[in-house]
């Protein structure tokens, strides 16, 4: 196994700023609009803590994951 983080020190990360300050700003977006919805709807979603790990362990595909699919799974006892 190569532990060696010579080659991270050679990298000009303030060149590389502009590029990753973007996906940075749209990926905490992304997280906080995500569970702003899932606070408001954790009580007519399906498995809502489940749906809550995945948002926060999977940092891009989860939020993701959780708009396209989670969302839909609707429970559908109306008595609460």
């Amino acid at each position: 196994m190569n532990i060696d983080i010579a080659p991270l020190l050679e990298i000009d990360w303030l060149q590389l700023l502009p590029l990753i300050i973007p996906i940075l700003f749209l990926n905490v977006l992304l997280i906080g609009i995500t569970l702003l919805d899932w606070y408001k709807r954790k009580n007519q979603i399906v498995l809502p803590y489940m749906w809550l790990l995945i948002i926060v362990s999977m940092q891009m595909i989860g939020p993701i994951l959780y708009l396209m699919v989670g969302r839909r799974n609707v429970r559908h006892d109306y008595d609460s």
